[in-house]
């Protein structure tokens, strides 16, 4: 029996403002963490461009739009004022937290010397002898450097990724609902899978089920296709039919404010029974995932996990370790990072993991991925959705 959710407001749809999470404290929190960065890496202000990094200082909700932006000024935090400035779009308030006055905003101005000239004149600018950012353009480099004469810029974006990689206890509450939205949308395009439909009535399914449940913010817009001889599979969703008798890989995440729930399966479409080929690329995955996961722990870095992945496959893309939350948070071990930056990558509790990989076989392969909570003694799975036909 199929049921249709004529509103948002059941389950894991409860949106921001509710009282599943604490937002006012978990706000609270991540500003105190980014004051104390600062104050260990002597940095007076920071200009925030990465809506990561402007989120974290503020829990601000972004307009929800999709392209590839260069680096603008969002966010201004002056250390010794605790004061937090925000750029605002319109005059309407929706988004923006309580604790950000008026005041505190600067308009938009498509006059990027007029923007620079104002965030030096705000309060605590003429004090600043080391400005953080967390991105530039030559521009922007220029008239920083014109704006800020007594100030070295320093890029801190590393140091924050490092921060934001270590989660609160709230944060990780708001990745278990990303995740349970993640598997309902997924179950629902599960429920699609047959030959003859559409890739991109998956797509849709996904989508409409994520929208349902309180979110239409994607982590990635999802992968929804058929996988070919020695793993070819096709990243972008087209609009061709899924075939009969072969592996579907199903891909896909959302977010929840602001925090990323993702995971992958590969379900089969066919009238006739999975064939031994098949089944055998899911137990080399299981065997594969289970080995990586086993090898996360805290202390350990991503040479140690890489090496639980064993030989490289021929595409190398096709297995990694990344960490998973507010933003890009990097690549923590994966064949094609050097051995000098693997070393430096180092597990620590209080991280959330991707565990990814694509088996690749004659016939077609197997993709899946798994998200992970590193504890103090090893891993919690956060996805805990089942893997189908092929696993039986």
């Amino acid at each position: 029996m199929t049921i249709s959710l004529g509103t948002p407001d059941i389950g894991t749809g409860a949106l921001e403002h509710r009282d599943r999470i604490d937002f006012r404290e978990l706000r609270r929190q991540r500003t105190e963490r980014l004051f104390a960065r600062m104050d260990e890496l002597g940095i007076d202000a920071c200009i925030f461009g990465r809506e990561a990094n402007a989120r974290y200082a503020t829990g601000v909700r972004r307009l929800w739009t999709s392209m590839t932006r260069g680096f603008v000024p969002t966010c201004v935090v002056f250390r010794e004022t605790r004061d937090v400035h925000l750029l605002s779009f319109s005059a309407s308030y929706e988004g923006i937290p309580e604790e950000i006055s008026p005041d505190h905003y600067f308009p938009v101005t498509w006059n990027p010397m007029g923007m620079v000239d104002r965030l030096a004149k705000l309060p605590g600018g003429s004090g600043v002898r080391r400005l953080g950012v967390d991105g530039m353009t030559p521009l922007f480099a220029g008239l920083l450097g014109a704006s800020f004469p007594e100030a070295s810029i320093i890029g801190i974006e590393p140091e924050l990724r490092d921060m934001r990689r270590q989660k609160l206890d709230l944060e990780i509450a708001c990745m278990r609902v990303a995740v349970a939205v993640a598997e309902s949308a997924l179950v629902a395009t599960i429920q699609r899978v047959r030959a003859g439909a559409s890739r991109k009535a998956l797509q849709g399914a996904y989508l409409a089920r994520m929208s349902e449940l309180g979110t239409s913010q994607f982590a990635q817009l999802g992968t929804f296709g058929p996988i070919g001889p020695r793993g070819t599979l096709h990243w972008t969703t087209a609009n061709d039919a899924i075939p009969d008798s072969a592996p579907i890989a199903l891909a896909g995440g959302v977010l929840w404010a602001g925090y990323e729930g993702s995971l992958a399966r590969t379900w089969w479409s066919g009238t006739r029974a999975p064939d031994a080929a098949a089944r055998s690329a899911h137990s080399r995955w299981q065997d594969t995932t289970s080995r990586v996961i086993d090898a996360i722990r805290p202390g350990v870095t991503g040479a140690d996990v890489l090496a639980a992945f064993g030989a490289a496959p021929g595409d190398a893309a096709t297995r990694s370790v990344y960490s998973v939350g507010l933003g890009h948070e990097g690549t923590v071990a994966a064949h094609w990072l050097d051995a000098e930056t693997l070393a430096t990558e180092v597990i620590a509790a209080g991280m959330v993991l991707a565990v990814r990989e694509l088996v690749a076989t004659d016939a077609g392969g197997f993709l899946g991925e798994e998200m992970v909570l590193v504890t103090a003694n090893g891993v919690e799975r956060l996805t805990t959705l089942a893997h189908g036909p092929l696993s039986d």
